[in-house]
């Protein structure tokens, strides 16, 4: 089980319910439904956690910095988050412990950019304002910060990507 544990977290930054769940399965693939292995499994989860492998605390702050530099909004993290299992205390830390408003619109901007709205839409083609603020508020980011961020000054929405 160690070695099933092991591997996975050799391949997958996760969560402790997420692994929970994985090794969960594997059981069940290997030895049936029927099989109980749920001490084994949480005598895993403690060794690996005693260890430092598998630590939600570092999970979810590697989510938010990896999320944040894709241009994903707060909400469409926490929401990961939860699915992945991580407890809805410690999202809200995290959340609430970065630079909230300032993180928010640099990732707004960085969503901007990889989807080539607002400041970053090719000149030599037709726009629609509307669908460039969707495709932020689909992100997960308010309708005011998705029009400041699409209609807004280029250098200034340039500038929150530097800063």
């Amino acid at each position: 089980m160690r070695k099933s544990a092991l591997h996975y977290l050799g391949q997958h930054a996760t969560s402790i319910a997420n692994l929970r769940r994985v090794l969960q399965r594997r059981v069940q693939r290997k030895f049936g439904p029927e099989a109980e292995m749920e001490a084994m499994i949480e005598r895993t989860i403690a060794y690996c956690q005693h260890y430092g492998f598998a630590d939600d605390a570092g999970f979810v702050e590697a989510r938010l910095h990896a999320g944040r530099g894709r241009g994903l909004s707060a909400r469409r993290i926490g929401a990961a988050l939860l699915a992945k299992g991580v407890d809805r205390a410690l999202v809200a830390q995290a959340l609430a412990g970065e630079d909230g408003h300032d993180a928010e619109e640099r990732a707004a901007a960085r969503l901007a950019q990889r989807r080539r709205v607002g400041p970053w839409r090719r000149g030599d083609r037709d726009f629609d304002i509307d669908k460039e603020i969707a495709v932020l508020v689909r992100g997960g980011f308010g309708l005011a910060l998705a029009r400041r961020i699409v209609s807004g000054d280029p250098e200034e929405i340039h500038s929150l990507l530097l800063g």
